[in-house]
């Protein structure tokens, strides 16, 4: 009988459990290898079984290579279990390395008045990859799922199961990122080890043996980031709204033809005077141009919760607060030195901070002025901190 985390039988070929102590491994090891010696064992298995034990030994007597082992049971089974010593880093869509990966499981539905055709689909990506991928399914499915009886049923059912599937925080995703975090280990990148890792830990139910070992590899990792690491954040809430367009433009379309129809004239009118481009410019004193949606879609954000401090930071000097990541940017407010803000995020180069302060206004703010934890008190009415 097979052994609870112990997907090559590396444990249950010594008789252990995977508790047993490195002095348990030992001796069972010496016990085991003295039987099974092909020199005194006429068994005709036993050469099978020597070799066996001799190689879940090399894996089980050093404490790196048995985490490694420990971990991988956590998310493998035998039939798929990796290379331990050859694992592949998963990247994004652009096969790119990517700390923000995610597996992003959606299900489309083709309906064809009897029948339906169901697609299951699991994608790794990274945010913004999911964004488009969410958006193309949900009209997908808008435009395809509604013909048959059958086909409705399942398309209720997959838009259900798409909205659910935007958390991306089930065994799927805790075993992309635990994967990861092994693999770039083993790419001497050990900062995304960390990352990665981190991210599992999040994932890993308090208390249990996954997220108990997934803590465990991370001491281990003995990484100390130089500055502050703000984790990715995956943005559910967006790819459900995003989920959303397609039944409201369909809800909307519905409306303008019964009203168009009830009235007996077109409401529907375009010009070109009410065509706004994406896209507005922002013009400098120095004659440089930005599109003003720079400040805000290059922002990697972070939760936010008031009632707690660890984003809490606090400026070095009178460090300028400005509109946008950049010192071009107009002036917000002059700080005062210790003065206490709270960082909603960063951008992606991780120069410039986004800030708010007291009055409840957000800025940003360079690095090299800030300084992690709170400086001079908070005011009792500031928005950046509610005790």
């Amino acid at each position: 009988m097979a052994l609870k985390y112990d997907s090559l039988g590396y444990y249950e070929v010594l008789d252990l459990n995977y508790t047993a102590t490195s002095e348990q491994i030992k001796r069972q090891y010496y016990d085991k290898a003295k039987f099974w010696h092909p020199d005194h064992n006429d068994d005709p298995k036993a050469v099978e079984i020597f070799q066996k034990v001799s190689v879940a030994y090399n894996v089980l007597k050093e404490e790196n290579s048995r985490l490694k082992y420990d971990l991988l049971n956590l998310i493998y089974s035998e039939k798929e279990f990796p290379d331990i010593n050859s694992l592949k880093v998963y990247k994004n869509q652009k096969d790119k390395d990517d700390a923000a990966l995610r597996v992003l499981k959606q299900r489309k539905v083709k309906g064809n008045f009897v029948n339906a055709k169901i697609t299951e689909t699991k994608d790794i990506c990274n945010i913004s990859e999911a964004k488009d991928m969410v958006i193309s399914t949900s009209v997908y499915n808008w435009l395809l799922g509604w013909w048959g009886v059958r086909a409705i049923k399942e398309n209720i059912a997959a838009i259900k199961y798409n909205m659910k599937s935007c958390d991306a925080d089930d065994f799927d995703n805790f075993k992309l990122l635990l994967h990861n975090a092994l693999a770039y280990e083993q790419e001497k990148n050990i900062e995304m080890a960390w990352i990665y890792a981190k991210q599992a830990e999040m994932i890993a139910k308090p208390g249990t043996y996954a997220n108990v070992l997934v803590k465990k590899y991370i001491e281990a990792l003995e990484f100390v980031p130089n500055q502050t690491v703000v984790l990715p954040r995956w943005e559910a809430k967006e790819l459900r709204i995003r989920q959303k367009i397609m039944p409201i433009a369909v809800i909307i379309l519905c409306i303008l033809l019964i009203l168009s129809a009830f009235f007996g004239r077109g409401l529907i009118k375009f010009s070109n005077s009410d065509v706004k481009s994406y896209y507005s410019t922002i013009k400098f004193s120095d004659g440089s141009k930005i599109a003003d949606d720079q400040s805000e879609t290059h922002v990697i954000q972070v939760d936010v919760d008031y009632k707690d401090d660890t984003y809490l930071y606090h400026l070095k000097g009178e460090a300028n607060v400005y509109y946008g990541p950049d010192r071009k940017y107009d002036l917000l407010k002059k700080g005062v030195d210790g003065q206490t803000v709270r960082v909603l995020g960063y951008t992606a180069d991780g120069r410039w901070f986004k800030v708010m302060i007291d009055d409840g206004n957000t800025g940003f703010v360079h690095k090299s002025e800030l300084d992690k934890g709170i400086g001079n008190p908070v005011p009792s009415r500031s928005k950046i901190y509610k005790k």
